[in-house]
């Protein structure tokens, strides 16, 4: 689906706009640690660029993951497309291995491994706890949690079936080759409401798959990107890459979006840093992106378009500031404006433009989103330091100017010199990314 197409769709859906993004705002913020980690967002261009987004994301909340999987356009992703296809061509490795803890049984079914992609299935018995939807939530951990081969850590749902409950895994392996015949440490730490070991060593078979090089790069103001080569399995694609960026801008995000030879944009099932490493003024980092199809009979080639997403820092108003405030970013051409301020006994009142009424390349749900997620009130105590914000509501002042104004409810405490009006563009940055040159990679 177009980006245009989805926003002009998504403007025309009633939805409790305020809660599902509170929620889902609130829970991704959870899971990061610091104003740093806050840097690695995933950027949602379209609904299907999201979908591959956040599946391959560690912060894959349970909840979150069920929307997303029951959403139509998501729905299809999580599908093990990999699986279906080699099952078709009868290269599923059958197994039947069990590990039985505090009742409950677990049962490894059969496993593939097709160049970069890892898949395991498995059946549950036992008496368990299910989700209000009937399935049961089980988190487990692969390759004893080796940081350094990727997300080795996820949460898995099991469908209920006539015997029990039913379940598959997924993954990227990081490295281009496993021995003919091996195993891979896999082990299950919680399943339902029940904490235990369920431990397995999952034999696998190495199908027979393909490796191009490629020797192209992208490059632009200090950022590289080099493609290194493809690797074509039996039903799976992987673009292995190196992106090269300075040192002193690490926490800006260099992505990657794919495209067939009609223009079309291929779904990705993920996209792994695998090595990362300091090399004097620059960072280089190693990494892969795995498609859940045989790209080679699709297309003629895939044409990779790198962009680069600058971080922005927090930047803060004191309440007793003289306004107009004009606030810019040093890097890019992004501001808000704070036309007043007002501090009652019970409220705090502040009307903004942003970016001086140009939408740029963005759709006004975005700054809606903006508006109401990040000009927050907070603690200046507390001010780098993502919080629940200051209940408010929004109010959209001039749609076409992109004014709004913003109200705080206050309580009694409140004491102005304590609190500051916190702006952040970093999620204006964000999905507004400088584009590099594109690169396309000959697959026949």
């Amino acid at each position: 689906m177009e980006q245009k197409l989805f926003h002009e769709q998504y403007e025309k859906i009633d939805v409790p706009q305020d809660e599902v993004l509170k929620a889902i705002k609130t829970g991704v913020n959870r899971a990061k640690i610091g104003r740093k980690s806050r840097k690695n967002k995933a950027i949602a261009l379209s609904a299907a660029a999201a979908a591959g987004i956040f599946i391959s994301s560690s912060f894959m909340f349970p909840s979150f993951s069920k929307v997303m999987a029951d959403m139509p356009v998501v729905g299809y992703f999580y599908r093990d497309l990999v699986g279906e296809n080699l099952a078709a061509q009868k290269l599923i490795t059958k197994l039947n291995e069990t590990a039985s803890y505090k009742g409950i049984d677990v049962d490894i079914t059969s496993a593939y491994y097709d160049g970069a992609v890892i898949g395991v299935t498995f059946d549950v018995k036992g008496k368990l706890k299910t989700e209000e939807d009937g399935r049961v939530m089980g988190f487990y951990e692969i390759f004893k949690g080796d940081e350094n081969l990727g997300e080795t850590k996820e949460i898995v749902y099991m469908e209920p079936t006539e015997n029990g409950f039913t379940g598959k895994i997924q993954l990227s392996y990081p490295k281009t080759e496993l021995p003919a015949d091996t195993t891979f440490p896999l082990k299950f730490k919680s399943i339902g409401d029940k904490k235990g070991a369920w431990r397995f060593d999952v034999p696998i078979k190495q199908l027979p798959f393909e490796i191009k090089t490629v020797d192209k790069e992208s490059v632009k103001d200090g950022y590289k990107v080099h493609v290194d080569k493809i690797i074509t399995g039996k039903a799976s694609t992987a673009v292995n890459y190196t992106l090269t960026m300075p040192d002193k801008e690490k926490n800006d995000h260099v992505y990657l979006e794919y495209f067939d030879n009609n223009g079309n944009s291929i779904h990705w099932l993920s996209d792994a840093r695998l090595e990362k490493k300091k090399d004097g003024d620059q960072i280089i980092i190693k990494g892969r992106t795995t498609f859940p199809e045989k790209l080679i009979d699709k297309t003629n080639y895939v044409e990779v378009r790198p962009a680069i997403a600058l971080t922005e820092d927090y930047q803060f108003v004191t309440l007793n500031e003289k306004t107009p405030i004009d606030i810019r970013s040093p890097r890019q051409d992004l501001s808000v404006l704070i036309e007043n301020i007002s501090v009652t006994k019970k409220k705090f009142t502040v009307d903004f433009q942003v970016n001086q009424g140009d939408k740029k390349r963005l759709y006004f749900t975005d700054y809606g989103n903006f508006a109401r997620n990040d000009i927050t009130l907070v603690k200046e105590s507390r001010k780098n330091i993502y919080e629940e914000p200051i209940k408010h509501t929004v109010e959209t002042l001039d749609r076409k100017k992109l004014r709004f104004r913003s109200t705080f409810q206050l309580n009694d405490n409140f004491t102005p010199e304590k609190f500051v009006l916190r702006i952040d563009l970093d999620n204006l940055a964000v999905n507004m990314p400088h584009e590099m040159e594109s690169v396309k990679i000959n697959l026949k």
